[in-house]
């Protein structure tokens, strides 16, 4: 199976090498699996790759701000561009803008302040889109994070709503500081 494949490979590395995406299909080898999808890797061009279909070969091209990785699952087998290590592959990333979007596929702050929102973008639509509770949007990851994360930038408290308290408590609730004592009890009395 791994030298059927790997003959897929270097065969369509050579037609690649021909030209026009019609013209590269023609005489191109037979996808080695006859039913399923698979996506293949173009030799030379990040933007771009092979897709067998049912035994059906087609070149396929990732959207704009999307590159082919062989893990995406942003939009058709693409991820984001900021996701992908194309090694020494030829790529495309100038962005096609439109309002609210520098790329038609991304992911973007929506304020410059602390935020628990962003925008994403889809086709060149923006989409207002939320962190789950407590988490805010890190523009350099791509990702929610915690608030605290992000200090100075981000005032966890202001987030969270909620601030530790800097003194122990008095009164009854200093039986249980730092934890409570029936577990700290329960847990020495286990030990002896």
């Amino acid at each position: 199976m791994k030298s059927k494949l790997t003959f897929f490979l270097l065969a369509l590395g050579l037609f690649a090498a021909g030209g026009a995406a019609d013209a590269l299909l023609d005489g191109a080898p037979q996808c080695p699996e006859p039913w399923g999808v698979q996506a293949y890797p173009h030799p030379t061009d990040c933007n771009s790759f092979f897709l067998c279909t049912n035994g059906t070969l087609s070149y396929e091209r990732c959207e704009n701000g999307l590159l082919f990785d062989g893990k995406g699952a942003v939009h058709n087998h693409c991820n984001y561009h900021w996701a992908v290590d194309c090694g020494n592959k030829q790529v495309d990333i100038v962005p096609l803008s439109s309002p609210g979007c520098e790329y038609q596929f991304g992911i973007y702050p929506d304020s410059d302040h602390c935020s628990t929102g962003y925008i994403k973008c889809a086709y060149g639509e923006p989409h207002q889109a939320q962190c789950d509770a407590g988490l805010v949007y890190d523009a350099k990851s791509h990702t929610c994070v915690w608030p605290d994360q992000l200090i100075p930038f981000c005032n966890p408290e202001e987030v969270i709503g909620f601030r530790c308290p800097s003194s122990p408590p008095t009164g009854a609730a200093a039986r249980f500081w730092p934890f409570p004592r029936i577990v700290h009890n329960i847990f020495i009395s286990s030990l002896q």
